[in-house]
């Protein structure tokens, strides 16, 4: 009997020891799986973040285009770079902040998603010109892709310059000169609908040759930047002057000699002349009053025929620039003759060419405030307005060249002319 109920005791406890129990293996098993958890939540947060598109608008757009054309003077001037009358194209991956730059992308968020590159050339003066694609979003007028041949292209979002442009000529079509005389070219202007006032662009060829007579043809052609072409020809008939032919006879008789003239003359065919008085070229300034000081006309056989001449061409004194005064005449026998004048309508004002910041750069402390210096060129410049603004108001901001400094970080204070010259002002706040 008592062996009986030790049986039942062993029993009993070897049952205890065969309860649940935590092991180590189990405890890693358990924390690799957490492990995977948690990299799997991280993966989808970021897959929805990175489908999550961000949105841009113009503003973003024209904000990129704004900070390329402020920063494109400075990477011309860290490289000394000399700007000539041939453009420099600069990338605007050359002045991202990651690539020594300061365009910051974190700030100027377009600057993720665009391509695009500043144009840089000096004419009379310095000038940036910023272009930019950015996908189906947004593409600046006269972008022109850098592609490498044989990539694909894509088309820009914008319509292409298709616009031919527009070339007039300076007097009339055809002129008539005698031989012998002086041509004097009355030229041609010419004007672009994206390009403006592209005059300096146009060829001309063709030669006139006063020494012999004949027709000759001059033309004249230009093409904007987009290679859109326009050409306009002048016709000048270079004419013989009239020729009179004197026949001697002597005819000998038993005492006396007789001389016999015969005179025979073609109809006249020498264009008149028309005679300007004061000078070609008139200069006046604006506001002042334009008189003509008047002209005269006579054809090739000495006759006035000033009350025949019609004058063509305006001036408008109250806006400078260079205006035509067409004086034109024809003869009885049909010859015309044509002369211009040009007026020249000058501003008074000095034009402000450039301005400069000093100093250019600056280390303030939070709270701290300093006060910028504006120097223009000339610097008897009559208009000398300017604004200011800041890249990063939430470091350093501006009001009248001072300086306000915020919080850590950095900024670009600009200070912009009426006429869109530019300076900046690099702000650090430690």
């Amino acid at each position: 009997m008592n062996n009986m109920n030790f049986s039942t005791d062993v029993e009993y406890e070897t049952k205890e020891k065969k309860k649940f129990q935590i092991t180590r293996g189990m405890v890693i098993l358990a924390a690799v799986v957490a492990v995977v958890l948690v990299v799997v939540i991280i993966i989808i947060i970021n897959n929805v973040r990175a489908n999550k598109k961000e949105k841009y608008t113009t503003s973003d757009f024209k904000k990129l285009e704004t900070r390329m054309i402020e920063e494109a003077p400075i990477y011309i001037s860290q490289r000394q770079i000399v700007l000539t009358d041939e453009e420099i194209r600069i990338d605007l991956q050359d002045l991202l902040l990651k690539n020594g730059g300061s365009i910051d992308a974190n700030k100027v968020k377009a600057a993720k998603v665009c391509d695009g590159y500043v144009i840089a050339v000096k004419r009379e003066t310095q000038s940036y010109s910023a272009y930019i694609k950015c996908g189906n979003m947004y593409t600046t007028t006269g972008y022109v892709s850098n592609d490498k041949e044989g990539e694909d292209k894509t088309s820009p979002a914008v319509q292409e310059d298709k616009t031919n442009p527009t070339i007039s000529l300076i007097g009339d079509s055809e002129l008539v000169v005698k031989v012998g005389s002086k041509f004097e070219d009355p030229g041609v202007t010419a004007t672009d609908n994206v390009d403006g006032d592209i005059t300096s662009k146009v060829k001309k060829t063709g030669e006139v040759d006063t020494s012999k007579a004949g027709t000759y043809i001059i033309t004249y052609s230009v093409s904007d930047k987009a290679g859109n072409t326009s050409e306009v020809k002048r016709t000048i008939k270079v004419i013989p002057v009239a020729i009179t032919t004197t026949k001697n006879s002597n005819t000998p008789k038993t005492t006396t000699k007789k001389n016999t003239t015969t005179r025979t003359s073609r109809r006249p065919t020498t264009p008149p002349t028309i005679t300007l008085y004061g000078n070609k070229t008139i200069t006046i300034n604006v506001g002042d009053s334009y008189n003509d000081p008047g002209y005269s006309a006579k054809d090739s056989l000495g006759s006035n025929i000033t009350a025949r001449v019609s004058v063509s061409g305006n001036v408008n004194t109250s806006v400078p620039g260079t205006y035509y005064i067409t004086y034109s005449v024809t003869d009885n026998y049909g010859n015309r003759a044509t002369v211009n004048r040009v007026v020249v309508v000058k501003s008074n004002n000095v034009s402000l060419s450039g301005i400069s910041v000093s100093p250019n750069t600056l280390e303030m402390s939070v709270g701290q405030t300093k006060t910028l210096t504006v120097y223009f060129t000339p610097a008897n410049a009559t208009n000398k307005t300017v604004s200011w603004s800041s890249d990063n108001p939430s470091v350093a901001t501006v009001s009248g060249g001072v300086v306000y400094a915020r919080a850590k970080g950095t900024a670009a204070i600009t200070v912009r002319a009426y006429n869109g010259k530019f300076a900046v002002s690099r702000v650090t706040v430690r």
